[in-house]
């Protein structure tokens, strides 16, 4: 499978962005973020034994990923 470039990404999200916007579906956009929030902290608390702490910064977080897992 093909990998897109970033600057395609970053278009592709513009677009689901704008089209959310236009559609007055604010809605969507604001259960996806939530959505994409709540799985990030699940997965650094995976990768971390339970040991993340929501103030950590995503540095942080790749750090101690690297260094003490």
């Amino acid at each position: 499978m093909k990998r897109r470039k970033k600057s395609d990404n970053i278009e592709a999200v513009r677009n689901l962005v704008n089209e959310a916007i236009q559609t007055n579906s604010i809605e969507f956009l604001v259960k996806l973020i939530y959505n994409l929030q709540k799985e990030y902290v699940e997965l650094a608390e995976l990768a971390t034994l339970s040991s993340y702490k929501s103030t950590w910064s995503h540095k942080k977080l790749l750090d101690y990923i690297t260094r003490e897992t």
